[in-house]
């Protein structure tokens, strides 16, 4: 049964279900947005809206809509929330994922199959097997998106100054609450190298510079089409499986001067540079670095030098995968965000993006961007450079958000000032409390630590003192390390034990990159302490930055960045615990959405008070 929802008086929408009071304002409120000109928006949204009212709301409009996420499970329930509402949906990915996925290589290798055991017979099937084959799944994937009412993606597509993403005309990029754009941002226009990536960038130059000494004529027709500001197109062919596919085009119109035209001086510069960051030892500014390196290279050459490298590829056919090419890929996107971003250069090994407006102006979107906030919206606008949005309400879907600012033995929990590992009783109330989320709540739990430092010293502390013993009577017991393939391993059990009926808990540090996905897996998420970033200068360099160009001042600045940090469990998770007496305190209380505003407002704040309110919410799911 449909349920009409009238916005105004030109807009009626039917929707599956009936929305919140919450749910109706954020979608006036998209719609303002989009009567209004500005390039980037950011619009208060209630945690946990529904997907598919937005999709709706954009195809009663007859606009396009391209919607942002975080993550792949997150696209996957979008799109299904967006199809219940009778938008045509189509899952978008990078080329190399879609060519790559596991149904498609099955379902490739069994067309194969068939058409190996009918040859030497005569078959009608054998051509229509042989037409699945024409094209690859990429090319298929963007063909249906051209023709969708909404495209989901992961924002990350997006948000990549590396990526070449053509989105349709009179298209609007929305990203949803789960995503930090802020941080996103300014987190893929740094880049980081080191001395085994550059030494791998450099072999990767000396192979090219071999490879076209032995295709002169490819590279003399290159050099004409560069000279014309024209780049060589890619192959019809797609470099990862090998099929027929589309041609992306050339989004990057970025002048290519002429003492990098030729493919030899272009290597010979990037080898040049590529020396340069092996002997850079000190930590300036990104206008500085400039000022080191203009003798050799100016700015407006390494500004040229991803698109020179792609046009140079494409007339040798050559694939940029492997690890050398994607390490020459990375010291060219170095090269040129160090000459578009405000940055700090530290120690020519990391370029650290300062500014994320400035990171969303390079992406060159002509469509308009809305960032739908449900944490610090009103800092985010600021940071973003946008006018600062209407307060959200909440929805009764919100997740129960639990702050706890008294252990067990009613002492003040936080972990300032290290004290989670300089304090043995901090440590013990927090096992304790841990314990008692574990026995009290079903399935999966993720315990979210300010730093990797804070998760070892706990897990030491509290395998001493049994409190890891009473975890492990209850659930399975994982967590993410600084390797990458046992964090994914980790994350693997994790997200299975989720259908096992056990539940497992997963500790990692607010900084994982595992961290998403593991949310999206978990009921419950506890914050063992203020996520607050580490100081460091980049961090520091930030801070001044805003406080000199926004007026923002050091505090909130760090108290906005500790609630987004906690933004993807309070809209995906059906509890969340703050387990620290600073989530209380105004300073840090006014950034969180309204709901736990008046969760850390209202009387309590003990151990036992939060492990009686879980218990109260997940009655009858225990067992």
């Amino acid at each position: 049964m449909a349920h009409p929802l009238a916005l105004d008086a030109a807009t009626t929408l039917r929707l599956p279900q009936a929305l919140e009071e919450a749910e109706t304002h954020y979608l006036r409120a998209l719609k303002a947005a989009l009567a209004r000109d500005d390039a980037v928006q950011v619009v208060a949204a209630p945690p946990n809206a529904d997907a598919g009212a937005v999709g709706a709301l954009f195809h009663a409009l007859k606009r396009p809509l391209v919607y942002a996420t975080d993550g792949t499970a997150s696209c996957e329930r979008a799109a299904g929330a967006m199809r219940s509402s009778g938008c045509g949906v189509t899952i978008l990915t990078s080329r190399r994922r879609a060519c790559t996925n596991e149904d498609i290589q099955t379902s490739a290798q069994s067309d194969f199959e068939v058409l190996r055991r009918a040859a030497g017979r005569k078959s009608e099937d054998v051509p229509v097997k042989r037409r699945k084959l024409d094209a690859c799944a990429y090319a298929q994937s963007r063909k249906d998106a051209d023709a969708s009412d909404v495209i989901v993606l992961d924002a990350r597509l997006i948000l990549d100054p590396r990526s070449s993403l053509a989105l349709p005309d009179k298209a609007v990029v929305l990203f949803d609450d789960a995503v930090d754009v802020e941080g996103l941002a300014r987190s893929l226009a740094s880049v980081r190298v080191d001395d085994a990536l550059l030494e791998r960038a450099d072999r990767e130059c000396a192979r090219l510079d071999r490879k076209a000494s032995k295709s002169e004529t490819e590279c003399n027709r290159d050099y004409v089409k560069v000279s014309q500001s024209k780049t060589t197109p890619p192959s019809s062919i797609c470099g990862v499986c090998g099929l027929a596919s589309s041609v992306d085009a050339d989004a990057d119109t970025t002048r290519v001067p002429g003492d990098c035209r030729r493919a030899h001086h272009f290597l010979r510069r990037v080898r040049t540079f590529i020396k340069h960051l092996k002997q850079a030892a000190k930590t300036c500014s990104a206008k500085a670095f400039l000022l080191e390196i203009a003798e050799s290279t100016s700015g407006e050459t390494l500004a040229a030098f991803p698109r020179r490298l792609a046009s140079l590829r494409n007339a040798l056919k050559c694939q940029g995968a492997g690890p050398k090419a994607q390490a020459l890929d990375e010291v060219c996107a170095f090269a040129r965000l160090v000459t578009r971003v405000p940055a700090l250069v530290v120690e020519g090994k990391r370029l650290e993006c300062l500014d994320a407006r400035r990171a969303l102006d390079e992406l060159r979107f002509s469509q308009p961007l809305i960032v739908a906030a449900t944490c610090a919206a009103e800092v985010v606008a600021k940071l973003l450079r946008c006018e600062p949005p209407e307060p959200a309400l909440a929805t009764a879907r919100s997740a129960l958000p639990v702050v706890v600012a008294r252990g067990a033995d009613q002492l003040s929990l936080t972990t300032g000032q290290g004290a989670l590992r300089n304090d043995p009783t901090q440590a013990r109330n927090y096992g304790t409390l841990v314990a008692d989320v574990a026995d009290s709540v079903p399935d999966n739990v993720v315990c979210v630590f300010p730093t990797s430092e804070d998760m070892e010293s706990a897990l030491v502390t509290w395998d001493s003192t049994g409190a890891m013993r009473k975890i492990l009577q209850k659930k399975l017991v994982t967590c993410a390390v600084g390797d990458e393939s046992e964090t994914s391993k980790a994350l693997e059990v994790f997200c299975r034990c989720a259908d096992r009926g056990r539940g497992c808990v997963f500790f990692c540090a607010a900084s994982s990159a595992a961290l998403s996905c593991a949310i999206g897996c978990a009921r419950t998420v506890i914050f063992a302490g203020v996520p607050l970033e580490p100081m460091s200068e980049a961090v520091r360099a930030r801070l001044d930055r805003a406080l000199c160009d926004l007026q923002l001042r050091e505090s909130d600045h760090l108290a906005a960045r500790a609630a987004l940090m906690t933004r993807g469990a309070l809209s995906r998770a059906e509890a969340v615990v703050l387990a620290d007496q600073r989530f209380a305190r105004a300073a840090h209380r006014n950034h969180l959405p309204k709901h736990a505003r008046d969760a850390a407002l209202r009387d309590g704040g003990s151990a036992d008070a939060a492990v009686s309110a879980l218990r109260a919410r997940f009655r009858g799911s225990t067992g």
